[in-house]
């Protein structure tokens, strides 16, 4: 067997441990468990976080970066969903002349929201958040559009692993003020962010969800606050809603065509 085909099974094996632990791992763990040498391990490792297919906690343990996070998203979408969903975020980014996207749920390692696709428009000024970077959840419009489709228990348990700490200026860090909010996103259908999770950004975001009413995933809209206030987002409701109807079709398609 060849070094560069060793290289590439080394590779595969700690993108599996990575990519299959419910928690971020130690590189002490992944050369444990692969018995690849250390000098080999922390120098793919290393290969590995460069291409943003891994990505290190503030420990220095590994969990899944933004280019392993999207090839998985991605094998649920064929090439023709795919390039549907993107024309339609494509056509609401046009005409919101603001970044568009979705976001889904994720409970590795903790509970947050995930950024899973996005377009941009060709504003100098602009607010880059990369697909596969996680937000939080009580901070995001799209994070706490998915708590309020939480039932009680669910919400009870998804809070007790999720401290409140203050992302920015008007973060809701109190839980009972959190509940109160997710009350109101429920009875309008619809959540936003007014610099709770970044200073200077407003957010909107409205669910998709399949023909069983389950949640699958978040439409979102962010922008500088200097440019588009929070009334100027809910404004774009119609033309947001449209979009919304259009992706759910899709989704739903997808998923009645391949189970």
């Amino acid at each position: 067997m060849s070094d560069k085909t060793n290289s590439v099974d080394r590779l595969i094996s700690i993108i599996e441990k990575i990519g299959e632990s419910k928690s971020p791992l130690p590189a002490s763990d992944i050369i444990f468990d692969t018995g690849i040498t250390k000098p080999t391990c922390h120098r793919l490792l290393q290969q590995l976080e460069e291409a943003n297919y891994i990505q290190p906690d503030e420990r220095g343990h590994f969990y899944p970066g933004s280019q392993m996070l999207s090839i998985a998203l991605d094998v649920k979408w064929t090439n023709q969903h795919k390039l549907q969903r993107q024309a339609i975020l494509h056509g609401l980014a046009n005409k919101l002349e603001e970044t568009c996207g979705l976001a889904l749920a994720n409970d590795d390692p903790a509970p947050h929201m995930v950024y899973y696709d996005r377009i941009q428009t060709n504003w100098p000024l602009q607010i880059v958040i990369p697909v596969g970077f996680p937000t939080p959840l009580w901070a995001s419009a799209s994070g706490k559009l998915y708590l309020s489709t939480l039932t009680p228990p669910q919400l009870r348990r998804v809070l007790s692993k999720i401290e409140l700490t203050q992302c920015a200026k008007n973060t809701i860090t109190d839980k009972q003020s959190l509940k109160k909010e997710l009350s109101q996103i429920q009875r309008r259908g619809y959540s936003v962010d007014n610099e709770e999770f970044i200073d200077g950004m407003v957010a909107i975001s409205l669910p998709l969800y399949d023909h069983d009413g389950n949640f699958m995933a978040a439409l979102f809209c962010h922008c500088p606050k200097s440019r588009k206030d929070v009334a100027d987002l809910e404004s774009f409701l119609p033309i947001l809603r449209s979009a919304q109807r259009s992706l759910e079709t899709v989704y739903q398609d997808m998923k009645q065509q391949f189970g």
